[in-house]
C-alpha cells in the first residue's frame, strides 16, 4: 500500500531543458514536461503542486535557479514529494545525482521519476543507478561526437564558431567566410600604426576615447551585427585589454586560425588555450587588413617591456633594440636630470655591476646611437635604390654562405646527439640486465637510470630544436624583395622617425669601446630586418655621407675660426688692459691695493721663473769640463810642464796656425813695400873694370 502524500506540504514538479535537449523536438520541451507531470500528479492524488523550472541549463551543471529554490524548500521541510519526467531531468552526473538523492532521503522526501517507474516509496531500485550511469554516458558520448565533428571540420578549414573578430563581418553569401568591415578595419590599421610610431597601448586607448571612436560592441550594435557583450556603460570606453586583444590576433594578416581553444571536460565546460602546434592554420584564407611584416614588428615591440622614466611621458624608443656583444643582455637606458637639464642620456649593459653577473659597461650615448642607425639606414637604402641588382646578388651570396655554415654545424650536432642517444639506449639495456642478474645494486641502478634518462631527455630536446632550425633555414626564402619594398615606401631618410626605426632595425649589437675622449672608438653591429647585418662596399660614398662630411668640415672650420677670433679678442683685451695699467703705474696713479697686488704678482712671477730655471738646469745633462785655454797651455809650456796628448795636439795646431798666419802677414807686408831707386857710379879713367849695385842688390860687372 502506497503512502499518501502529506496534504500540508508541497508536491514539487521539477522540469529542466538544455540546449542539447532542444534538438530532440517538442517531446522534451518545458510545456510537455509540465503537462506530463501535472497529469501524473492528478491521477495519483498529489495536491498542492508547485513547478520548479530550469530552462536552458545543462544536466552536468547543478547550480541552477530552479533546483536551488526546490532544495531550499526541501531543507525548510516544506516538500513532501519531488516528481520529474525521467531521471535525466534531475541531472546527468552520477555523483551529483547520488548526493541529491541522499538529500531527499535525509529530509524524508519522496522521489518519483514518472517515465522510469521509479518511486522511492516502493523501496530501493537498483536500476535507477544504471539509468544514472547511462544518462552520464549519453553526455560523454555526445561530447565525444561533437569534438570529432568539430575536429573534422577544422581539418578541412571550416569554422565551428560564428564569432567574428573586430574588423571583419560574416559574409551573407558564403556561410563561414569573412569580409572586411572597412570602418572597423581603418581603426585596426590605426592601432597597428600607432604601435609602430612608439605609442603605448594606454595612449592609444586614451586617443580613441577622446575622438569618441565606438568600441567593438557598440560598432556591431550600430551596424546591426550580432553583439557578444551587450552590457556596457560607455560606448567609447576603449581599454588596454581590448587593444591588446586586437594586436595579438593573427587573423588580420589573412591567416585563418581554428582550434584556438578546446573543452577539456564536458562537465565543467571550461575551455583551454591550445598550443600553436595544436591549432589548424590556413594562410591566405581571409582578406588581410595589415601586412605580415607590420604584424610581426608589432609582436616584437610588445614583447619588450618599456617603462617611461620619471618626469617623462614616454620611454626611450631604442629600448629593447640594443644588445651587449659580450653577455647578450639588453642595454638599459640611463638618464639623469639635474636642474631641468639632461647631463647623461645613454645606454649601458643591464648586467653591469650586478651581483649575479659580471660584464663591462658598454657605454654609448643615445644621440650617437641614433646617428649611427640613421647613417646605416641611409647608406643601405641609397645602395638599394642605385644598385638594386648588385644588392640582391650580395645578399644572396651572404645568406647562402651563412645558412650553409649554420646548417653544417647543426647537422654535426644532430649526428653527435643521435649517436649519444643510441649509446644511452645500450647502456640502459645493460643496466637493466645488470640489475636483474644482481650485479648492480638497486641504489646504483636508480641513480644511474635517472642520470641516463635526464641526459637522453636533454639530448632529445636539443635534437628537436636543431632540426627545427634546419627546417626553417631550408624553408626560408630570400627576403630581399620585402626589404626593397620597405625602402620604396619611404621617400625621406633625412630624419630617423620612430616608425622607420621599428620597421628597419631588427637589433643592434654594441661592443665595448676602446680609448678615451676624442680618440675613443666603438664597434656597433646593426641588423636590419630581412637582410641582417648587411655592409655596403667601403669604397662607396653616398651623397648623404658626402653632405655630412662637408657639413662637419664646415662646422669644424667655423668652430676653429670662432675659437681663433675669441682668442684674438681676449689677447687684444689683455694687451689693452696691460697698457692701461702700465701707463697708470708710470704716472703713479695706482692705488695701494693695486700696488700690493702688482708687487705680489711680480714676486710670484720671479719665483716661478727661478723655479723654472732650476728645474731646467737640473734636467740638463752635466757639462763636460772646460778645456784649458791657449794662454794656459803657453804658460805650462814655458814652465816646462808636461801636456796631455790632446793638449799637446791643440798646442801644436796652434803654433802651426800662428806660423802660417805670420808668414802670410810677412808676405803681405813685403808685397806692399815700394821698389828702391837705382844708384849712379863713376867709371875710372884707366878703364879698369868696376862693379855696380843694381836695384835688386846684385852685383854687375861694368867694363
Amino acid at each position: 500500500m502506497k503512502k499518501q502524500p502529506d496534504k500540508g506540504k508541497i508536491t514539487a514538479l521539477y522540469e529542466r531543458l538544455s540546449h542539447d535537449d532542444e534538438r530532440a523536438g517538442e517531446s522534451v520541451s518545458i510545456e510537455n514536461q509540465k503537462r506530463i507531470l501535472e497529469d501524473y500528479a492528478q491521477k495519483n492524488g498529489f495536491t498542492n503542486i508547485r513547478h520548479f523550472t530550469d530552462d536552458g541549463v545543462r544536466g552536468t551543471t547543478f547550480k541552477r535557479p530552479g533546483l536551488d529554490a526546490m532544495l531550499e524548500e526541501i531543507r525548510a521541510g516544506n516538500v513532501a514529494t519531488v516528481i520529474i519526467k525521467d531521471q535525466s531531468r534531475i541531472g546527468r552526473d552520477v555523483v551529483e545525482v547520488g548526493l541529491l538523492k541522499r538529500v531527499f532521503d535525509e529530509y524524508h522526501v519522496r522521489f518519483i521519476a514518472a517515465n522510469d517507474n521509479l518511486d522511492t516509496a516502493n523501496g530501493f531500485d537498483i536500476m535507477s543507478i544504471f539509468r544514472d550511469v547511462i544518462n552520464e554516458w549519453y553526455v560523454a558520448d555526445t561530447s565525444r561526437k561533437i569534438k570529432t565533428v568539430f575536429k573534422s571540420r577544422m581539418e578541412k578549414g571550416l569554422r565551428c564558431s560564428g564569432s567574428v573578430c573586430y574588423g571583419y563581418l560574416a559574409s551573407k553569401e558564403n556561410k563561414g567566410e569573412w569580409i572586411v568591415d572597412e570602418e572597423a578595419a581603418a581603426v585596426v590599421r590605426r592601432i597597428f600604426q600607432s604601435v609602430l610610431a612608439g605609442e603605448s597601448i594606454a595612449d592609444i586607448a586614451r586617443a580613441l576615447r577622446a575622438e569618441k571612436v565606438p568600441i567593438p560592441s557598440e560598432h556591431w550594435k550600430r551596424i546591426g551585427a550580432p553583439v557578444r557583450a551587450a552590457k556596457y556603460a560607455d560606448p567609447y570606453a576603449w581599454t588596454a585589454t581590448t587593444i591588446g586583444y586586437i594586436l595579438k590576433r593573427p587573423e588580420y594578416t589573412g591567416r585563418k586560425v581554428l582550434g584556438k581553444t578546446v573543452c577539456e571536460n564536458y562537465k565543467t565546460k571550461r575551455n583551454r588555450r591550445t598550443a600553436p602546434e595544436e591549432q589548424y592554420i590556413f594562410d591566405g584564407e581571409i582578406p588581410a587588413i595589415v601586412d605580415e611584416e607590420t604584424w610581426n614588428t608589432v609582436q616584437r615591440l610588445r614583447e619588450t617591456k618599456r617603462r617611461a622614466p620619471k618626469r617623462q611621458k614616454a620611454p626611450n624608443r631604442l629600448t629593447g633594440l640594443l644588445y651587449c656583444a659580450d653577455c647578450g643582455a639588453k642595454l638599459t637606458h640611463r638618464h639623469n636630470l639635474v636642474q631641468g637639464r639632461w647631463i647623461d642620456d645613454c645606454f649601458v649593459c643591464s648586467h653591469y655591476r650586478q651581483l649575479t653577473s659580471d660584464c663591462t659597461m658598454h657605454y654609448i650615448p643615445t644621440a650617437k646611437m641614433e646617428a649611427a642607425i640613421l647613417a646605416a639606414i641611409q647608406r643601405v637604402s641609397w645602395y638599394v635604390q642605385n644598385n638594386e641588382a648588385e644588392f640582391i646578388q650580395r645578399v644572396r651570396e651572404a645568406t647562402g654562405r651563412n645558412q650553409k655554415n649554420a646548417m653544417k654545424e647543426c647537422g654535426q650536432k644532430v649526428n653527435q646527439a643521435q649517436r649519444r642517444c643510441k649509446e644511452l639506449d645500450g647502456l640502459v639495456k645493460k643496466l637493466y640486465e645488470g640489475n636483474a642478474t644482481g650485479k648492480i645494486p638497486d641504489k646504483h641502478f636508480t641513480r644511474l637510470l635517472a642520470e641516463y634518462d635526464a641526459e637522453q631527455t636533454k639530448l632529445e630536446v636539443s635534437i628537436a630544436e636543431w632540426q627545427g632550425q634546419m627546417e626553417s633555414w631550408k624553408a626560408d626564402t630570400l627576403k630581399t624583395d620585402r626589404f626593397i619594398e620597405l625602402v620604396r615606401r619611404y621617400t625621406d631618410f633625412s630624419e630617423l622617425t620612430t616608425p622607420m626605426l621599428n620597421e628597419f632595425v631588427e637589433k643592434v649589437v654594441v661592443h665595448e669601446g676602446e680609448g678615451r675622449g676624442n680618440s675613443r672608438r666603438q664597434r656597433i653591429d646593426i641588423y636590419l630586418n630581412f637582410i641582417g647585418a648587411f655592409e655596403v662596399p667601403a669604397h662607396i660614398v653616398t651623397p648623404m655621407e658626402a653632405e655630412e662630411q662637408r657639413r662637419q668640415q664646415a662646422e669644424q672650420a667655423a668652430k676653429e675660426a670662432r675659437s681663433q677670433g675669441l682668442a684674438k679678442a681676449r689677447e687684444e683685451k689683455r694687451k689693452a688692459e696691460k697698457r692701461e695699467f702700465t701707463a697708470r703705474k708710470k704716472a703713479g696713479l695706482l692705488t695701494p691695493e693695486e700696488q700690493a697686488a702688482d708687487e705680489a704678482r711680480l714676486a710670484h712671477n720671479r719665483a716661478l721663473q727661478k723655479e723654472w730655471r732650476e728645474k731646467r738646469k737640473a734636467a740638463e745633462p752635466p757639462k763636460p769640463p772646460k778645456p784649458k785655454s791657449i794662454k794656459e797651455l803657453i804658460a805650462l809650456q814655458r814652465a816646462g810642464a808636461a801636456l796631455a796628448p790632446e793638449e799637446a795636439e791643440r798646442f801644436a795646431a796652434y803654433r802651426e796656425r800662428k806660423n802660417r798666419q805670420h808668414k802670410e802677414w810677412y808676405e803681405r807686408q813685403k808685397a806692399a813695400q815700394p821698389p828702391k831707386p837705382c844708384m849712379t857710379v863713376s867709371l875710372p879713367q884707366d878703364g879698369s873694370a868696376k862693379h855696380k849695385k843694381t836695384q835688386d842688390g846684385q852685383g854687375e860687372r861694368i867694363a
